[in-house]
């Protein structure tokens, strides 16, 4: 599900809390982040914190009980995250750390955010220590606590550092604090960090992890309520050791800050993002604001499949000291899709929205809508290749007879702008499924949530084998965009069920032989009646390991970038024998970006799951090769493309 570093690094980082020497661990709530910690007087905060083990159940009071290192404020319970600290610039800053665990605690991030070191507080056991310092500057921040010295933000000693600026009204915002668990035991770390193949241990421990979003796990998580036309601001802050590509469904955001923790970069409205997407790396913070102009049910959610799958529901009786790997295998969580699923395929790093419209509703004044274009989507099964699952998709327009080749990954569905289009979605394969139009800002209804998309009782459906269901939206906006099934589930993904959706302002725009859609996935889970033999470990570019692609000499090329593995960040480059090529980036997740943005850089583009990508390439006017390499962002080779200039 992730490479050697990245699970050496989730090892370290997921070294499981030692016991208090309390005989009775106290009960930890989850911290919602509305109210700060600490007594203000006199522009002086003073805050007492606590670290202690505790009880906590992120599913809910039916779920499993983890036993949990945690911090709590001012005599006050327990909480994960841990404790607000959320100041006006300026404001003194005296804090008290109590440690009543067994090993010392080192605290990063109680400092002023000034740009000097920030020196980490160190705690024996059962001692206090005290640190003063000033604010410093307006941003969003974050402090975390460990036993291990781990290098990174990890567990549940991790909460959110607030500086509002001085002289004005802070705008309503809300923070949401991402933080990890696992239940791998010291002994099963140290056998990783030992074995000659530390994947290989890794992966055979089948180690139970978990990400939550202030200190609940989907569909515990908090509903989010808000109106049709609200602005809505959050704080996302990445407390945990992995990448999180973050995905809002139906809407934009604009993205206002990023940060590490450390330092926050506000941008202004001509730097600022406008994305579905947006990566947050261990440590990082983003501010983040958008308007809901539709009413229903909606999500934010990591894009890492393996970070909200059903595998990542905490197993029954799981506790941080217990060891118990028990994780639910793939074909578990592909049988839990099904209706009576409370989380509709989903858990852990989810939160759903809710948006009301509260407007009363007027007779329509406006012109008639133009007839809908007609569109059906057929998905099979195709024969397996070397015991590999495999989809087909078919592409037909109106009542004709003849579709489009079946291909795995599906075809393009090139839409115009502005046209209304109905797209019948057939099932044809064994399984339940359900697709989701990912990036277009269209009715809840048709988003492709089962269970969940729409609002009150009308409701997104599973597309039942033999099923169809029709999603009818209408494009407000020319880019590129994504179809695929919305079930977390290896095998449907990797099997091919996704593919492009581009969007154009007419329908002369989209040039195959100028216009070149460039899909990254994964393939090669293989299967055994229901059990699933192995993980999808084939990077693939448009379903192939090494196409051939063909570039017309001397003209200007639109190069669309995809990435729908489950679980990859990748690098992609574009180079020749001369070195790496040039481009001008365009777009990103279908919204243009900013002029200052839109300047020739190398070809090359870190580009994460749910990700796209718009750029303009001028092909050389003389004959030529060049190569598509596709890495991981520390360089191993996944596919290569075999680019010719002709």
């Amino acid at each position: 599900m992730t490479r050697s570093l990245v699970l050496l690094l989730l090892a370290v980082a997921c070294w499981p809390a030692s016991p208090a020497a309390a005989p009775s661990p106290s009960v930890i709530q989850p911290n919602d982040n509305r109210t700060p910690a600490g007594v203000l007087r006199q522009g002086t905060l003073t805050l007492a914190l606590r670290a202690a083990t505790g009880q906590w159940q992120p599913e809910g009071p039916a779920g499993p009980t983890l036993e949990v290192d945690a911090f709590g404020a001012d005599g006050d319970a327990l909480m994960v995250p841990a404790p607000l600290i959320r100041v006006v610039e300026g404001t003194e800053i005296v804090a008290s750390v109590r440690n009543d665990l067994n090993q010392p605690l080192v605290i990063n991030g109680l400092c002023a955010r000034d740009g000097s070191p920030c020196a980490p507080l160190q705690v024996p056991p059962r001692e206090t220590r005290e640190v003063h310092f000033p604010s410093g500057r307006a941003g969003t921040y974050h402090y975390w606590a460990s036993t291990i010295g781990a290098p990174v933000p990890f567990r549940e000693l991790a909460g959110a550092f607030i500086v509002d600026p001085a002289g004005v009204a802070a705008p309503p915002d809300r923070v949401l604090v991402i933080t990890e668990w696992s239940n791998l035991t010291p002994r099963q770390l140290s056998e990783i960090l030992t074995a000659d193949n530390p994947t290989e241990v890794f992966v055979g421990f089948n180690p139970q992890i978990a990400f939550f979003i202030n200190g609940l796990s989907w569909p515990a998580t908090e509903r989010l309520t808000y109106d049709v036309g609200d602005h809505v601001r959050w704080r996302v802050i990445n407390l945990s050791s992995q990448i999180h590509p973050m995905h809002l469904h139906g809407f934009y955001f604009d993205v206002n800050s990023l940060g590490n923790g450390v330092a926050d970069t506000a941008f202004d409205a001509t730097q600022a993002r406008h994305v579905v997407t947006q990566v947050l790396p261990p440590a990082g913070t983003m501010t983040m604001t958008w308007v809901p102009e539709r009413a229903g049910n909606w999500l934010l959610h990591c894009h890492v499949m393996t970070h909200v799958s059903p595998e990542r529901r905490l197993p029954s009786g799981a506790s941080a000291d217990a060891g118990d790997a028990r994780g639910a295998t793939h074909a578990d969580a592909h049988h839990g899709h099904h209706a009576a699923d409370p989380g509709m395929g989903m858990a852990a790093m989810v939160m759903g929205i809710t948006v009301r419209d509260t407007a009363p509703v007027l007779p329509s004044k406006t012109a008639p809508a133009q007839p809908a274009r007609q569109l059906t989507l057929l998905i099979e099964p195709i024969a397996p290749r070397d015991g590999a699952t495999r989809v087909g998709l078919t592409l037909r327009e109106g009542d004709a007879r003849e579709s489009s080749p079946a291909t795995s990954p599906g075809p393009a569905i090139v839409l115009r702008r502005d046209q209304p289009v109905e797209i019948t979605v057939e099932n044809r394969m064994s399984d339940a499924t359900a697709i989701h139009w990912h990036g277009m800002e269209l009715e809840s209804y048709y988003d492709g949530v089962h269970g969940w998309s729409g609002a009150d009782r009308r409701v997104t459906p599973m597309i039942e084998p033999g099923g169809r269901f029709v999603a009818r939206f209408t494009p407000p906006r020319a880019g590129t965009f994504i179809y695929h099934t919305h079930l977390h589930d290896y095998r449907q993904l990797t099997s091919g069920l996704y593919g492009p959706l581009v969007v154009v302002d007419d329908e002369q725009a989209f040039d195959p032989k100028a216009d070149h859609v460039i899909m990254l996935g994964r393939r090669g889970v293989t299967t055994q009646g229901q059990a699933i033999l192995g993980d999808a470990t084939s990077a693939v570019i448009n379903g192939e390991r090494a196409p051939r692609l063909v570039l017309k000499a001397g003209t200007r090329h639109r190069v669309r970038l995809i990435n729908i593995t489950p679980d990859d960040i990748l690098s992609v480059s574009l180079q020749s024998a001369r070195g790496v090529a040039e481009w001008t980036p365009i777009a990103k997740d279908g919204a243009p970006l900013p002029p200052a943005a839109r300047t020739p850089a190398p070809a090359r583009q870190i580009i994460a799951v749910g990700e796209t990508y718009d750029f303009e390439f001028d092909a050389p006017p003389e004959r030529g090769t060049a190569w598509l390499e596709v890495r991981t962002p520390g360089g191993k080779w996944q596919a290569q493309g075999h680019v010719v200039i002709r």
